[in-house]
């Protein structure tokens, strides 16, 4: 009886830990305080003006819609006003270099009994030159909305010029903020070689829940053999550890050995062995491990390659192949990794915004610049830069990830047409002790297609469709979601700094507990 009670007891603290309040995620602080940081560095290393540019906006949208609690056996009717204050910062020369944007997304309901919430959204790179060609610090943070469960309620964002807000009442959503920061330090050994010596810091924070929060530190060593000519030698070392408040401590460390081959200036070929430790499997175990690597660039537009990497938890690699031309671009690719934490579908195009951040490499080779290029082209082609999102959903502890795409985008003179199709399997790694869709299935496949179509029917105005389809499946016959959306949106210019966008939306979820949803919204955005 006393077991019982003991364990009654601990699962009643462990569900407390994984539904506690808090106020906002910690990282939003720690990613600005790291860019005031910068930015006081860049004051003092950036020369001439327009070193920094500081845009502000002010954004309103009303959202109309017939299901807010996504429910068919308790639809209910409500007027949703969303007050979206932001700010756009780049930088493209001195000592930062980078961009940020972010807006605080505050939501009101009228005609429902749905209290006001708040919510962020925030894309931020940058990397700072603290001592010319030998110390830099790297960081990369975000916020935005994941799936609590993957199989859970689901549902569509609703798409503005500047971003896109999850204003709807779906309990399975959660605030997900990540911030990476890692310092390096570059050098020479005599005349011998090469050196890199890097730092990591992680830290995942979840509003609302401890399922999903991480903490990561690591480092690596990466020593390559100087003005290597048709045959070069490297030597590398690195250890990772992930900490997480619902799950065993991650860790791992590895040393290699390896050799480079260049036959051409347009193949790269190497392959490397060497030894490793860690806990992914519950023990610490050490192991051999062994990999190749194949690089074929043909052509400044084209890139092939193709990797695979020996672990005894489970082998890992990488396919990809990428062609640009001067109005499209295309895109496959084929990853297997370890994943530690929350999991998403990779491949490295997951939104409107890495599609045409791609496209426009052929014609930018600035990435502040291509940065500022992008937004301006979506927001006058009405698409949301952060939509579609790839899935995914919280977890902790590692996990095995197999994901695939296949995109591409046509862009026309007036027209544009974009798709993409990915698949992710994700499996239970081993015996861990994983939390949450990954303790009730072995195995969760998450798959979606998505088509954009837009087309500029004035210089200041333009109309744009997007159709997509997400299907989830796990182990057993109740673990199936379905979720279909259509989106219409037209946009307008008034001024330069002045746009409108009204839109309207259909979405129908089948699963345990199905809906349908109609949507229509309006939103005017000032920059200033």
């Amino acid at each position: 009886m006393g077991t019982a009670m003991g364990t009654a007891t601990a699962t009643a603290m462990d569900t407390a830990a994984m539904t506690r309040r808090r106020a906002e995620p910690r990282c939003l602080a720690f990613a600005f305080a790291a860019w005031a940081a910068l930015s006081h560095a860049q004051e003092g290393g950036a020369s001439g003006a327009g070193a920094m540019t500081v845009v502000p906006r002010l954004a309103l949208m009303q959202t109309w819609t017939d299901n807010l609690l996504l429910d068919d056996r308790n639809k209910d009717a409500a007027l949703i006003t969303t007050l979206s204050p932001g700010i756009s910062i780049s930088a493209n020369s001195g000592t930062l270099r980078g961009t940020l944007d972010y807006a605080l997304n505050g939501i009101a309901y009228v005609k429902t009994e749905q209290p006001s919430r708040l919510q962020n959204s925030l894309a931020a790179s940058a990397q700072a030159e603290l001592i010319s060609r030998r110390l830099y610090v790297d960081m990369r943070a975000s916020i935005g909305q994941q799936s609590g469960s993957a199989f859970g309620q689901q549902s569509v964002p609703t798409l503005g010029s500047q971003g896109s807000v999850s204003n709807l009442a779906n309990a399975n959503q959660r605030e997900t903020g990540t911030l990476a920061v890692s310092p390096s330090l570059r050098g020479m050994l005599g005349s011998l070689a090469s050196y890199q010596l890097r730092g990591d810091v992680t830290r995942t924070e979840v509003r609302g829940s401890s399922l999903g929060d991480s903490r990561g530190e690591g480092f690596s060593l990466r020593v390559d053999e100087w003005n290597a000519g048709l045959l070069g030698w490297w030597l590398s070392a690195n250890t990772q550890q992930t900490r997480s408040a619902l799950a065993a401590s991650s860790r791992s460390s590895a040393m290699a050995l390896g050799l480079t081959y260049r036959p051409d200036p347009d193949w790269t070929v190497s392959g490397n062995v060497g030894s490793e430790r860690s806990n992914y499997l519950g023990g610490t175990r050490n192991s051999t491990t062994a990999g190749a690597n194949l690089q074929w660039t043909p052509t400044p537009r084209s890139r092939a390659g193709a990797t695979w990497q020996r672990h005894d938890y489970g082998n890992s690699h990488t396919l990809s192949l990428e062609h640009r031309m001067a109005r499209s671009v295309w895109r496959i690719a084929d990853t297997q990794s370890t994943v530690l934490g929350n999991t998403g579908a990779s491949g490295g195009v997951r939104s409107n915004y890495d599609q045409f951040f791609l496209q426009f490499a052929a014609i930018e080779d600035d990435p502040v610049k291509r940065d500022a290029r992008v937004r301006e082209a979506l927001q006058a082609l009405g698409l949301s830069p952060d939509a579609p999102a790839a899935g995914g959903f919280l977890s902790s502890g590692p996990s095995r990830l197999r994901s695939q795409l296949l995109s591409f985008t046509l862009q026309g003179l007036r027209s544009t047409l974009s798709a993409q199709m990915n698949r992710s399997i994700t499996r239970r790694l081993g015996s861990n002790l994983n939390q949450g869709d990954l303790a009730n299935s072995s195995r969760i496949e998450q798959r979606s297609v998505s088509l954009s179509a837009s087309h500029r029917l004035t210089p200041q105005s333009g109309l744009s469709m997007t159709a997509s389809r997400q299907e989830t499946s796990g182990d057993l016959g109740s673990q199936q979601t379905q979720l279909s959306s259509i989106m219409v949106n037209w946009n307008t210019r008034l001024g330069s700094r002045l746009s409108v966008q009204v839109g309207a939306r259909h979405s129908r979820f089948e699963s345990v507990t199905p809906y349908t949803e109609n949507g229509a919204y309006a939103s005017l955005s000032q920059r200033f």
